[in-house]
């Protein structure tokens, strides 16, 4: 309770005008009541300073500020770990759960005495929650989803007031699918909602980490590569106590010869005599080491197939299950591969950002200029019959070829293979290939020396360019738009189409200046291209225009434009998962040209690896449709189909693909606790992490002093001037003076 005034005035002046008043009555009023006897002149004179004392005190107006606090209706609840890693046996001799269930125990009168103030719920979780009477030292939760537990929290505490969320786990985290949330984003919006989390841990950081094992993780490989192109592998090994040995890698590569969809082949290593990156001998110098390892296999059948990465077990290694990791890959026909020889420069650099596709693989020869210009050692292999679809050739002259390898890249480019020139000071003709068995294949003229305009350029579209595939960056009336908003060329070569050749050009500059022209004659395709800078389109928010362009350049000189796959297709994203992980199935039919057909109806159906299936609903998206499939507890591959209807008739073939369930556990591979989890998860909420002792003081400290957050805070305030009794008391020291003035003859 404390006393307020809140004056009608400022103070300062409030006191002035009182004093003034004072002043006035203790200079004038005594004079006008002489006559009467010194008793009374007294008592009026008092009545007149009481009637002033309280105007001032009313012109204060005081007020009582009264503050109570009244205890609010609330929910503690107790979340207590079932997942079967806190099975493992790393406290004391005990499970993590006989562990948990013994400390509940003793705090069980703590919680009892809570309830007299609160409710406490008491919850089992793995990935859901499970209200328990009676607490058991069972724990079979198939996998720990510690966000989405936070979150179901939240969504059944509604708008109660949870002034204590307890959370006893070992802080493993290891969910998949729709129950892999972020924990700490939960443990967030939980602080928000002013709902702290209180974290104990259980277990060791160390469990499952003794004697020697090695394990395989983090598969990094394009699940979409085409035949013959080579197939980048990385894998993440972690070896502990194994220092001094050696770890044996290899890739197996499943074998699909003569079987139908719906047989699994068998498993032989990727690797043949001409490519020695499908197997690795890693020597291990430490006790605790990790580190990527690069493998590299070349495909060379078709279709879905199982690619595994396995390691030899080690002497003395009693867990093997981790030693191996496996995805399915999707092996298309029609791969192509381009060979580029160009400085190092900024343009190649942004070219080679077409390895991202899974279609075309881009391999990249460096040639050194200047004083180094004679170390250029080009290997035969890039002009070998069938090598390579296409060959690009930046600011590279003429002489960085031997002439046999020249004439040879004339005969394999007049055989089918693509050939394109992009700008640059020492190609085209001063580049010397006016001279070279090029000559006759390029579509320009090729003078002694080139010349080059060095403004800024704007590259658009020919009259037959608008309509030509190369230059499709956009659909229908788009594209020429869609040109004009990329940023300009610095700079290009003046190029000029070669007389009494088919020569065509499919890009000008936007005074007409020739900058892309091209030749299509029996089995060859080239262009030259006048710039080297497009590079600036990606770099300025317009990457994706960049890579089409240049992917359609490569089709085009490879004769893949129209190279179209099944009129019925289905993918799966992801192809390799956990177990209860989701994946989307994707589909959709084709016409011949590759568009989209419209009004088809999908049959879907998955077969698990026990032989069940599963029929789908799909759902009709923009250009595709699609379906969820979500049962993928048991491990294994499984196969989906899709056949297309329409106007009822079943058209077109039966669309298959497969995806696998890896036969791992995430929940007992890797059983160590995670404290630091528990730590976060506490401090993102506004709570603590605790001991077992800190909590049990935190519990006594709650029930002698009351929970945090759930003393409701009250203020009443009371009027001391504007009431009843103020008004009466006014009206009595008035009418007493004005009495007593009567009496005495002054009134």
């Amino acid at each position: 309770m404390s006393l307020q005034f809140d004056p009608v005035w400022s103070l300062p002046l409030l006191l002035l005008s009182f004093a003034a008043v004072v002043l006035v009555i203790r200079l004038g009023y005594p004079n006008r009541i002489l006559q009467v006897s010194p008793p009374r002149r007294r008592l009026l004179t008092l009545l007149r300073y009481a009637v002033v004392a309280l105007l001032f005190l009313m012109a204060l107006r005081p007020a009582l500020l009264v503050r109570n606090e009244e205890p609010e209706q609330g929910i503690v609840y107790v979340l207590l770990d079932a997942s079967r890693s806190m099975q493992t046996e790393d406290i004391a001799g005990e499970s993590r759960r006989a562990a948990l269930v013994r400390y509940l125990q003793r705090i069980t009168p703590q919680l009892e005495e809570l309830r007299e103030r609160v409710e406490v719920r008491i919850r089992d979780f793995s990935d859901q929650l499970v209200s328990v009477e009676t607490v058991t030292e069972g724990s079979d939760g198939v996998m720990t989803a510690l966000g989405k537990v936070l979150e179901l929290t939240a969504e059944e505490a509604g708008r109660d007031r949870v002034p204590a969320v307890l959370l006893f786990s070992d802080g493993r985290q290891a969910a998949a699918g729709e129950a892999d949330s972020d924990p700490i984003a939960a443990a967030r919006r939980l602080g928000r909602l002013q709902q702290p989390v209180y974290t104990v841990a259980y277990g060791s950081a160390q469990a499952g980490s003794a004697g020697v094992d090695l394990s395989l993780d983090d598969l990094d490989v394009s699940r979409d590569v085409f035949q013959g192109n080579s197939l980048p592998i990385r894998v993440r090994l972690k070896a502990l106590g194994a220092a001094g040995q050696t770890a044996s890698l290899r890739v197996l590569l499943e074998d699909r010869t003569g079987l139908r969809d719906g047989e699994k082949g068998s498993l032989k290593p990727a690797g043949n005599g001409n490519l020695t990156g499908a197997a690795a001998q890693i020597g291990l110098q430490e006790n605790d080491q990790e580190m990527i390892v690069s493998l590299e296999i070349i495909p060379g059948q078709e279709g879905d197939l199982k690619l595994v990465v396995e390691a030899d077990p080690l002497p003395g290694e009693a867990r093997t299950t981790n030693n191996r990791v496996e995805t399915m890959i999707r092996v298309r026909r029609g791969g192509i591969r381009v060979a580029c020889f160009d400085v190092i420069r900024s343009e190649q650099k942004w070219l080679r950002r077409i390895n991202d596709s899974t279609r075309i693989q881009l391999d990249f020869h460096a040639i050194r200029g200047g004083l180094f210009a004679d170390r250029n050692e080009i290997p035969d292999r890039y002009f070998e019959p069938g090598a390579y679809d296409a060959c690009i050739i930046g600011d590279v002259p003429a002489t960085a070829f031997r002439p046999d390898q020249l004439q040879q890249l004339a005969r394999v480019c007049s055989q089918g293979a693509g050939l394109m020139m992009i700008g640059g000071r020492r190609n085209f003709g001063e580049g010397g290939y006016g001279q070279s068995s090029l000559a006759s294949l390029l579509p320009v003229e090729l003078p002694s020396r080139n010349q080059h305009v060095d403004s800024a350029l704007r590259m658009l579209p020919s009259r037959d360019g608008l309509s030509h595939y190369v230059m499709q960056i956009a659909t229908g009336e788009l594209n020429r738009e869609r040109w004009e908003s990329l940023p300009t060329l610095t700079g290009a070569n003046i190029l000029t189409p070669r007389r009494n050749s088919l020569a065509q050009i499919l890009a000008v500059s936007d005074e007409g200046l020739p900058l892309l022209i091209g030749q299509n004659t029996g089995n060859n395709r080239v262009l030259a291209f006048a710039g080297d800078t497009t590079w600036q389109w990606a770099m300025q928010g317009f990457e994706e225009e960049h890579l089409r362009f240049w992917r359609q350049v490569i089709l085009w000189l490879t004769r893949k434009e129209t190279d179209n796959s099944q009129s019925v297709w289905i993918e799966a994203g992801p192809r390799d998962l956990s177990p209860g992980m989701v994946t989307e199935l994707v589909f959709g039919a084709r016409d011949a040209d590759g568009q989209s057909l419209d009004g088809v109806e999908f049959d879907v159906e998955v077969t698990g690896p026990d032989g069940t299936v599963t029929s789908l609903n799909p759902v009709d998206n923009v250009l595709s449709s699609s379906a969820g499939f979500g049962e993928t507890l048991l491990a294994g591959d499984y196969w989906a189909r899709v056949q297309a209807r329409r106007d009822g008739d079943v058209f077109g073939n039966i669309g298959v693909t497969r995806f696998h369930v890896l036969d791992r556990d995430p929940e007992l591979d890797n059983p160590a606790a995670d404290t630091s989890l528990l730590r976060e998860l506490s401090f993102a909420s506004g709570g603590d992490h605790l001991s077992e002792d800190e909590l049990q003081e935190r519990l006594q400290n709650w029930i002698d002093e009351g929970l945090p957050g759930l003393l409701l805070e009250r203020e009443e305030r009371v009027s001391l001037w504007d009431n009843w009794g103020t008004l009466l008391l006014l009206i009595g020291l008035i009418s007493a003076e004005w009495a007593f003035r009567r009496r005495s003859g002054l009134a």
